[in-house]
């Protein structure tokens, strides 16, 4: 690999704590909610001992969410939840009573007469449209003209109607919001924007269930806490949620959190470097679609910006490198990946080759570093 971009955090960011976006209440109530669902289990978090030789670190973990609910991504803990929460304030709105999820699942005849919307690149889509599945309304998906055909059809596999817009993923959420508008929908979005932000906020609460499995695995195998913490942006969705409950939960000892992006669409690098939301410059030309956001989150910004201690921007051939050695097993486990998925393994791969940056963040032998796989691959 030739190049790599790190952004560390400007001076005028301060590292610290944010209050108000994510309430530790809202968020151990959407733990306690998502794990009594049908099929719960905890995604593994294994050891990669090849990957922790090559990098010169004493250890690294990787959550592993390609298997979650089924639905090979992450992104099953967030919408899927925000759609239950949003047909719940609907009905209860409508009617004056709220109904459970047990209600939801035993067909309410409110839920059919509601419709939830939402812009995707492809698995918070599916998310969405599980969830509608599960509590018994209607959905309809917008997705970038460029979304690969197969996250069209595992969409459409839950019943959704797919919809696909021109351009890339930031004007398909503008789409969706003025086709809400316009048919009476519901939008369940995952990104936050002036005037829409307590959606955005329920889909947090849900990840940092991703966070809390990671923790209650470490501590069940006796290991140190993670020194370090690298988490693909996006709009920053995930990560707010991954590293506001480590920040709740290990306070001033939490780990190092670096941010992962694809290299065309790096808003968060550019925002640390300019110490104020910041957009990238499109084309945001990256196989790499659950990251291809050229403007971060409102929430994820506020939030992230005390917390975040850099970014690092990803070429292509990083996310190619770290699939292919997932996939081979060679770093210490076999898993399969999708181009955004192996993201944060391609990252560390990539660091491998430049000490300097290494140094820099202090990736040295007494390092414990945490990634995530977020998605399988989809054919």
């Amino acid at each position: 690999m030739s190049r790599l971009r790190l952004s560390l955090r400007s001076p005028q960011l301060r590292r610290g704590a944010t209050e108000g976006i994510l309430d530790p209440a809202a968020a151990a109530a959407a733990r306690d909610v998502i794990r009594g669902w049908h099929g719960y289990e905890a995604t593994p978090l294994v050891t990669l001992p090849g990957l922790a030789a090559l990098l010169g670190v004493e250890a690294v973990w990787v959550k592993d969410e390609s298997s979650r609910f089924g639905l090979g991504s992450f992104k099953s803990l967030g919408g899927a939840f925000a759609v239950l929460r949003a047909l719940q304030d609907e009905i209860e709105r409508r009617s004056g009573a709220r109904p459970t999820a047990a209600e939801l699942r035993a067909g309410h005849p409110h839920a059919a007469e509601i419709t939830v919307t939402t812009a995707s690149a492809g698995n918070h889509g599916r998310s969405v449209a599980w969830g509608s599945t599960e509590f018994g309304c209607r959905c309809v998906v917008f997705l970038p003209e460029d979304a690969i055909p197969a996250r069209a059809r595992a969409i459409e596999s839950h019943g959704a109607e797919v919809v696909r817009v021109p351009g890339a993923y930031d004007g398909a959420v503008a789409h969706t919001d003025r086709a809400a508008a316009r048919n009476g929908w519901i939008v369940v979005s995952d990104t936050a924007y002036e005037g829409y932000e307590e959606t955005p906020r329920r889909v947090m609460a849900g990840y940092t269930l991703l966070a809390a499995e990671m923790l209650e695995a470490l501590a069940s195998a006796g290991a140190p806490p993670l020194t370090h913490l690298f988490v693909q942006a996006g709009v920053g969705g995930l990560a707010t949620g991954v590293c506001g409950h480590f920040a709740h939960r290990c306070g001033e000892a939490r780990p190092r959190f670096v941010a992962v992006e694809p290299w065309r669409a790096d808003c968060f690098g550019r925002s640390l470097r300019l110490g104020r939301a910041s957009a990238a410059e499109p084309p945001f030309d990256t196989a790499m679609g659950g990251l291809a956001a050229g403007v971060a989150s409102t929430i994820a910004w506020d939030f992230l910006a005390p917390l975040l201690d850099a970014a690092l921007s990803l070429p292509e051939d990083g996310w190619v490198a770290g699939a292919e050695a997932l996939e081979s097993g060679g770093l210490g486990a076999r898993i399969v990946a999708g181009p955004s998925g192996a993201a944060g393994i391609g990252a560390l791969l990539a660091l491998a080759g430049f000490p300097g940056l290494r140094k820099l963040l202090g990736l040295d032998a007494s390092a414990r570093v945490g990634v995530l796989v977020t998605e399988t691959r989809f054919d």
